[in-house]
């Protein structure tokens, strides 16, 4: 049978990584990437679990590599994969031949007391879920692949339940994306990334029917599209304000 493993990304401050490893601690492998500091994984057992220290997306990317499973599921730490899901997800590796070799994933967000479709790393559905061939970007540029969803379940992120925490996530997301963003072959420009920004916070509106979530679907929306142009903003400045500065 097809086994199953899960990456999961913890940054500095994220207070809810015990949750999340218990969420997949069914998993044939764990590998836990944490960026800054010492990981807080609280009393639980996990033996399946290995811990792996990074400074980028970059390392990120590379320490993937040592995880030895048939699908692999990507998570931050302060997200919870709930039951259906778990269920779907086993069914899925219980399949010999499925449909496609990587999946989106529909994600939900608990912010000022209610549910709102996405997360700060973008809409919903998002690419998660691949055999352990297929490179995943964890973030909002992988947004025009088409890749099928897995019908039922949920990965529920709960790293926005308190606002002031929300928007320090925003900064050390910002952070990483950006040291990506200035690795790529053709990083976005600053007209690229009011254009991404804007496009994920109309979209991000549309999954949630524009205002039927109120002041809750508008704050996650706004928080979203804001560290996709810090993110771009950031990754600017780092190639052209300091090089003007030198000059």
């Amino acid at each position: 049978m097809p086994t199953f493993g899960a990456v999961v990304f913890s940054l500095r401050d994220m207070t809810r990584l015990a949750e999340c490893l218990k969420s997949v601690a069914w998993a044939d492998e764990i590998l836990l990437l944490h960026a800054g500091g010492v990981p807080e994984i609280g009393g639980g057992e996990f033996p399946a679990l290995r811990i792996r220290g990074i400074r980028s997306l970059a390392e990120a990317k590379k320490h993937c590599g040592e995880i030895g499973t048939d699908w692999v599921l990507q998570l931050w730490a302060e997200e919870r994969v709930d039951e259906d899901l778990a269920q779907e997800l086993r069914a899925l590796c219980r399949d010999r031949s499925p449909n496609a070799s990587e999946y989106r994933i529909a994600v939900r967000s608990r912010i000022l007391g209610e549910w709102v479709e996405g997360s700060l790393s973008g809409p919903s559905p998002a690419l998660r879920l691949a055999r352990k061939s297929q490179e995943m970007p964890l973030g909002w540029w992988d947004e025009g692949r088409s890749v099928p969803r897995l019908a039922r379940g949920w990965i529920e992120d709960y790293g926005c339940s308190e606002l002031g925490r929300a928007v320090e996530r925003v900064q050390d997301l910002s952070d990483l994306w950006a040291e990506h963003l200035r690795e790529i072959d053709s990083p976005p420009g600053p007209m690229t990334s009011v254009l991404c920004s804007l496009k994920i916070f109309i979209k991000m509106l549309l999954r949630n029917r524009i205002f039927s979530r109120g002041i809750a679907g508008i704050a996650l929306s706004s928080l979203a599209s804001y560290a996709v142009l810090l993110s771009g903003a950031k990754a600017w400045e780092a190639g052209h304000v300091g090089v003007k500065r030198k000059a």
